[in-house]
């Protein structure tokens, strides 16, 4: 039941915005003080820097850093002071604990307190006591707080609705998916960043949020399920409850590509949040080869244009990338590291003088670097084994030292990470026809492994949780990589087996289980689209073989499929399309082609006047950029029917579908 907003709620209301407004004046009179204090300290610093002693340096520089943290925290808590300005709090409720009077709590992104008295207003979302409004039913409840299981009775569950500041409605409710708040919410146009849903988040969502973190778990569900909200909002979570142990960069996300992660961008601040690391999924493998000197390599948006755009001659690219997408490939490499570790290092004589009478035995060398110095990394024994020699046959000079180990170094097979990665394809002849010209995606994955167990450089095993989206489309080869940089991290991965976009054909959680090795392991599934509506995803459906509609929550107009004889006749019909939707009161709008020079061609030819466009947002992108977004409506063209499914899930609304007649 929605209701008009009674005397006490709006009272209730306005003092809780008055208190932000103190809370907002009090951070930036801080502030005022904590960057003149900076300002003072440094010049302090500057102009008596000659006359100061170390230890006094050294103090002025920590208190210095003590206060830029405090600065850098009270600009962050005024960012969530001014959104709360404008929703103070979007949830709240009764419970009267056994024994005990009847307290009422306001659910917002974090907690506030009165800068007078101390006392709670409101409460974070991720609070123990906050999970009633997730889990339970007006009537006997309880929640588990880190004394103990708190029993008592809830009533009073209320939904509030504010614009700019001032409480316009509450409803009345028993869980979050009440259906008249759950339409509201759905129904309203896309936005251009990824929204939260605190409000809506279902109780099986909420359980994945809060449930344990240990070892690795998979979110695996339909499009449109809210699996990377899901995700995002555990992120948060997890940085509030383990906030005392975490640091920042403990929690890294990546996310498929810059698009996507652009679109994201806002919804860990308004959780709450601000510090994860965000990666794109290259960005991983570039920081595993950064050591390697002039080694670079062709990212998968690079190698899936080359394929798609008709450039890979004799289809050896895409041959290539198959077969290199497969765990087969993955066990080769893995099992030519193993081979690396027990040969790579092929012993000789070693003489000391010129006239070649003191040597040191290849037996002797071959004990010293596979046993002696094992615990060493492979690349760095020889260095150890010359000083080794030399303390044994109390060799002082630095200059023979250095000659010692290069020496040892001439019997290695290489020290070249990228020539030993060549070498792999003459070690396995029945791969040979793969071996690479250019070095793409799965190749630098390669390399990035022996560099890894080669050189073993500093691991991010300080890393406390790892979520990654769009896992799908992970090969083996990408697992294995993040096993080994990620190695004691807890793992969040992301995905739906239907949205494959790039490479990977395997079951991808099949793949994690036995790649990634970690344990306890855990699978949830998601099976409701609440993007989607029942027509959208029937269609979108036919192309995969199964029927993914049962779990819609909307209904809405049936897909509009048409057929054009080339881009230019599709992108007017686009264009009119596209207007049409304007006129309908649909703001944001995306054209999703196969490939990014498609897509250029395709927005080349579309005419949308400044007068309408200036108000809307029109994005004409390839498939693999618009994948894990949303949109009130999209136009798909020439779209190959393997990759229907994802292209059409990303309309809300409205859905247009042109074919290639030409074909």
């Amino acid at each position: 039941m929605t209701s008009e907003c009674d005397v006490n709620e709006n009272i209730n209301a306005e003092n809780t915005i008055k208190i932000v407004k103190q809370c907002i004046d009090s951070e930036l009179a801080k502030l005022k003080i904590r960057k003149d204090k900076i300002l003072e300290d440094r010049r302090y610093f500057n102009d008596y820097f000659n006359e100061l002693k170390d230890d006094e340096k050294k103090d002025l520089l920590d208190s210095e850093l003590i206060e830029t943290n405090s600065y850098a925290y009270s600009l962050q808590l005024l960012s969530r002071l001014g959104k709360q300005l404008k929703e103070p709090y979007f949830a709240g409720f009764v419970f009267c604990e056994d024994g005990q009077e009847p307290e009422r709590y306001y659910i917002s992104i974090h907690t506030l307190r009165d800068p007078g008295s101390g006392a709670i207003v409101t409460t974070d979302w991720r609070a123990p006591v906050a999970s009633m409004y997730y889990e339970s039913e007006p009537g006997r409840a309880y929640f588990t707080a880190p004394s103990g299981k708190i029993e008592g009775e809830l009533s009073g569950k209320r939904r509030y609705a504010f614009k700019d500041g001032k409480l316009i409605k509450y409803s009345d409710i028993g869980m979050p998916s009440d259906d008249e708040l759950l339409y509201e919410a759905l129904s309203r146009n896309s936005d251009a960043h990824m929204r939260t849903i605190l409000q809506t988040l279902q109780k099986e969502q909420y359980k994945i949020v809060k449930d344990y973190i240990e070892g690795v778990s998979v979110i695996r569900g339909c499009a449109g399920s809210g699996k990377s909200s899901v995700a995002l909002h555990k992120a948060a979570y997890v940085l509030y409850t383990f906030r005392e142990k975490l640091k920042e960069g403990s929690i890294t996300v990546i996310s498929p590509n810059s698009v996507f992660s652009e679109y994201i961008s806002s919804v860990l601040p308004d959780l709450g949040e601000e510090n994860a690391e965000q990666l794109l999924p290259e960005d991983v493998i570039g920081q595993a080869v950064s050591e390697i000197e002039d080694f670079g390599f062709k990212d998968r948006i690079y190698q899936q244009e080359r394929i798609l755009n008709g450039s890979d001659e004799g289809g050896v690219i895409k041959r290539n990338a198959d077969f290199k997408a497969g765990m087969r490939f993955r066990d080769i490499v893995c099992d030519y590291v193993r081979r690396l570790k027990t040969d790579i290092f092929r012993a000789e004589d070693l003489y000391l003088d010129e006239d070649m009478t003191v040597k040191v035995d290849a037996e002797l060398l071959k004990d010293l670097f596979y046993s002696r110095f094992s615990d060493v990394p492979v690349m760095g024994r020889t260095y150890e084994m010359a000083k080794y020699i030399a303390q044994e046959h109390k060799i002082r000079s630095a200059d023979l030292i250095e000659k010692l180990r290069l020496e040892l170094n001439y019997m290695m097979v290489s020290l070249s990470v990228p020539a030993l990665y060549q070498m792999m394809y003459s070690e396995y002849p029945d791969i040979a026809d793969h071996a690479p010209g250019e070095i793409f995606w799965e190749d630098a994955c390669a390399v990035a492994i022996l560099y890894n167990e080669l050189y073993e450089p500093e691991s991010k095993s300080r890393n406390f949780y790892l979520i990654a989206d769009e896992a799908q489309d992970f090969t083996p080869i990408y697992l294995e990589l993040l096993k080994r940089v990620y190695r004691g991290s807890n793992m969040l991965f992301v995905g739906d087996v239907d949205q494959r976009v790039f490479g990977n054909n395997g079951d991808f959680v099949a793949d994690i289980k036995k790649i990634i090795r970690r344990r306890p392991f855990r699978l949830y599934e998601l099976g409701t689209n609440y993007r989607s509506t029942k027509q959208i995803s029937d269609y979108a459906s036919a192309y995969t073989g199964a029927d993914m509609s049962a779990g819609c929550v909307r209904i809405g107009s049936e897909p509009v499929e048409i057929k054009c004889e080339n881009v230019k006749s599709a992108a007017r019909a686009a264009s009119e399309y596209i207007l049409k939707m304007a006129d309908e009161g649909y703001e944001n709008m995306a054209v999703i082609c196969k490939s990014a020079a498609e897509a250029r061609r395709f927005e080349s030819e579309m005419h949308i006047p400044y007068s309408v466009s200036s108000k809307l947002r029109i994005r004409v992108l390839p498939l693999y950029l618009a994948k894990g977004l949303e949109y009130d409506c999209a136009v798909i063209w020439d779209m190959p029917d393997e990759l229907m499914y994802t292209a059409c899930t990303r309309a809300m609304h409205e859905l247009l579908v042109i074919k290639n007649n030409a074909i």
